[in-house]
């Protein structure tokens, strides 16, 4: 997992062409004047929209309300590295390691998707607009939890880029 203020870690993203999109578009989309921004916190709650990219990558741009951590649904993916990234509002993650996450639905291939129990080895981070976390497979995470006892609108983007092309490298 990584994570970090999009403007703050540009460099990141100069690895190779597909990220270096990713970047542009992620970008575009802190941009109140921008098309995607607009688009994006013009969504209702449960609408999304779709962009693709060359090289497979795709933005799920995306609208929902906050629920409660008993709520939270635990997934990761196989062949697709999730970069989210809150528009507007906030959302807390539960992440924890694979391996210390037992499977409770295996492999949909043709989703991307494991899906896990919750697991007593959870950490928690907090998004707004523009913190960018990055899931690889080995991080089960469960996104949309509320920050407060409220529920809240939560408008923002998932990029989905093929493993092959982020090296989160140490």
């Amino acid at each position: 997992m990584f994570l970090g203020y999009l403007p703050d870690i540009a460099s990141k993203f100069k690895k190779n062409e597909v990220l270096g999109r990713v970047f542009g578009y992620l970008f575009d989309v802190l941009d109140e004047n921008s098309e995607a921004h607009k688009r994006i916190t013009s969504l209702k709650p449960q609408e999304e929209f779709i962009v693709h990219f060359d090289g497979g990558a795709r933005a799920i741009e995306q609208a929902y309300y906050t629920k409660t951590p008993q709520e939270a649904f635990y997934e990761s993916h196989s062949e697709m590295v999730d970069f989210q990234m809150v528009v507007c509002g906030k959302e807390i993650f539960f992440v924890a390691p694979h391996s210390l996450c037992k499977i409770k639905s295996p492999l949909d291939s043709t989703k991307d998707l494991i899906e896990y129990y919750p697991s007593a080895f959870l950490s928690s981070i907090q998004l707004f607009a523009g913190n960018l976390a990055v899931f690889e497979a080995i991080d089960v995470h469960a996104g949309g939890i509320s920050t407060n006892a409220e529920s809240t609108l939560v408008q923002k983007v998932v990029v989905k880029v093929p493993k092959q092309f982020v090296k989160l490298n140490f």
